[in-house]
């Protein structure tokens, strides 16, 4: 088992887990500590995830922890392992954890992944069954969280499973507008900049108008940016573009660099459908 987290993963109160450092997980069970007791608003594996301790959430499942457990949020340990740490999520999904479980906001795990921006983390829990097209309670995916904070590696995982570019939340967003409210407010690098480029050419065209045929008020503060992406969206997508758009979306939900691979293609064509152009 190697080294064994103490007994802070067992208890949190007040926001703090609470440390016992002459004491260790391993030797409170074997005097009869229960692994699936609530604390607080937490179970011991709620904990360890959080804190992201592999050899802790390993013990706790052999010792019999309830690996979809609910806490005082709706949230399961997966929830928490995929903010955090691609081998705690490993050891959840061994156990039986269910990838697309919803918490009180009907966010997922792959939700919190994208957004904290952990593409392994992303890729364990597409690889195991998340679905890249789940929506919570605002009809966000997990492409919008991971575009809000211009999450280039968790969005390039996501749209090779498969996530769909064209969807709009409840207030009329989209993955592309999410991130360019994000750009609008100065807090933009080179590496959203990719991610905008990325999203467009999975889009196969620019469109950030809303509903009412507007542009997000957020551009207002930016008129260098506002100039910029009026011009994207006044030029009209290139019917190779669209193509390469619909020719995604027939594929669905899978692995795309392998769907593509069996295609029959010239190489130039299945890297321009893999977005590597």
């Amino acid at each position: 088992m190697g080294k064994v987290t103490n007994f802070a993963t067992l208890h949190f109160e007040s926001a703090a887990i609470r440390s016992f450092p002459h004491d260790n997980v391993e030797d409170l069970i074997r005097k009869g500590a229960d692994v699936n007791r609530m604390h607080g608003t937490l179970k011991p594996l709620h904990c360890a995830c959080m804190v992201a301790d592999a050899d802790c959430v390993e013990l706790l499942l052999e010792k019999g922890a309830e690996v979809n457990a609910l806490d005082g949020y709706n949230r399961t340990a997966l929830h928490y392992a995929a903010e955090k740490d691609e081998s705690c999520v490993e050891l959840l999904l061994e156990y039986g954890a269910q990838p697309n479980a919803l918490d009180g906001n009907k966010d997922t795990p792959l939700h919190w992944a994208a957004f904290k921006d952990n593409p392994e983390c992303v890729r364990a829990l597409l690889e195991s069954g998340a679905c890249p097209n789940a929506r919570d309670y605002n009809n966000d995916t997990p492409l919008s969280w991971a575009a809000m904070k211009g999450n280039l590696e968790s969005v390039k995982v996501l749209l090779d499973y498969g996530a769909q570019v064209h969807v709009t939340n409840l207030k009329g967003q989209t993955p592309i507008s999410r991130l360019v409210a994000l750009l609008a407010r100065g807090l933009g690098t080179e590496q959203e900049e990719e991610c905008l480029e990325l999203l467009c050419r999975a889009a196969g065209r620019f469109e950030i108008r809303r509903a009412d045929g507007t542009l997000p008020r957020e551009l207002s503060k930016d008129p260098q940016l506002l100039a910029k992406l009026t011009n994207m969206v006044a030029q009209a997508p290139t019917l190779r573009s669209l193509a390469r758009c619909a020719t995604r979306q027939s594929l669905g939900v899978q692995f795309l660099p392998t769907a593509v691979k069996e295609l029959p293609l010239p190489e130039t064509i299945k890297d321009y459908l893999l977005l590597r152009d």
